[in-house]
């Protein structure tokens, strides 16, 4: 596998754009089923807490299938949801889930470690939030961020990997992190401009609305949004590198 240039990160988010503008409600459909099984699942005693970072593997799988299923020209339905749940590969993917669950639990302890006395007066004291508090927390919360989305990033190509090539867990994580070092230039500039693309978005509401709860919904829903685009371009990504699922046609223009 040859390295691609920075410029095909670019490439992969505006054809991850390119699949959701064709059928943005049903991806947006499926998101939310996602959410609402989440939402339940973390209202659970003991394991509530968890059970999100373990599922989310089959919620981006669900995502991913999707936008298999609209770039062959077919119709997603929010069952999609369903399809990592019902896969053979549900265990391996159960069990990435605890890796996801693992490197979230590593960035909640930095952010603990680094910002406890800010965290500690916030919980006391949460009706009165000192500006000067919060920008204590900025180097904690920059720092556990990091953690996260780079753990992310370098096992982001592992669901996809285990549902489709049917990988074992831990080759599925190898080729998946290796992939990412070695096409890094081009990953982090998809990352780098979903991240560009998402503050700038988000500052037009604020500055349209006059109403914080009304800017807050606009934002929350661009957000929302550009979860569904980073997964379209996650799989725009796969494609040029794995090749199109089996039953996918190549649809996808490659940079």
């Amino acid at each position: 596998m040859s390295k691609l240039p920075a410029r095909a990160g670019w490439h992969w988010v505006k054809q991850g754009f390119a699949v959701f503008r064709k059928q943005p409600g049903a991806l947006m459909a499926i998101l939310f089923s996602c959410m609402f099984v989440s939402l339940l699942s973390s209202i659970l005693p003991l394991v509530g807490v968890l059970l999100p970072a373990l599922l989310a593997p089959l919620f981006s799988v669900a995502l991913l299938q999707g936008c298999a299923d609209i770039d062959s020209g077919k119709r997603a339905l929010p069952n999609l949801l369903l399809a990592g749940f019902k896969s053979a590969q549900r265990n391996p993917l159960l069990k990435l889930g605890v890796v996801y669950a693992v490197v979230l639990q590593l960035a909640l302890i930095v952010l603990h470690l680094l910002g406890s006395d800010a965290i500690s007066q916030i919980n006391e004291s949460p009706g009165k939030l000192d500006p000067k508090l919060l920008d204590s927390m900025r180097g904690a919360v920059f720092a556990s961020t990091l953690i996260y989305m780079g753990g992310w990033t370098l096992t982001c190509l592992a669901a996809p990997l285990i549902h489709w090539q049917k990988m074992a867990l831990g080759k599925a994580l190898f080729f998946s992190v290796m992939t990412v070092l070695r096409q890094f230039k081009a990953f982090a500039t998809m990352m780098v401009s979903l991240y560009l693309i998402c503050q700038l978005l988000g500052v037009i509401p604020l500055l349209l609305f006059g109403s914080p709860q009304l800017a807050f919904a606009a934002v929350f829903s661009i957000i929302l949004m550009l979860v569904v685009v980073m997964h379209c371009s996650l799989y725009a990504a796969y494609r040029q590198l794995f090749g199109p699922p089996s039953d996918t046609p190549t649809t996808v223009e490659h940079p």
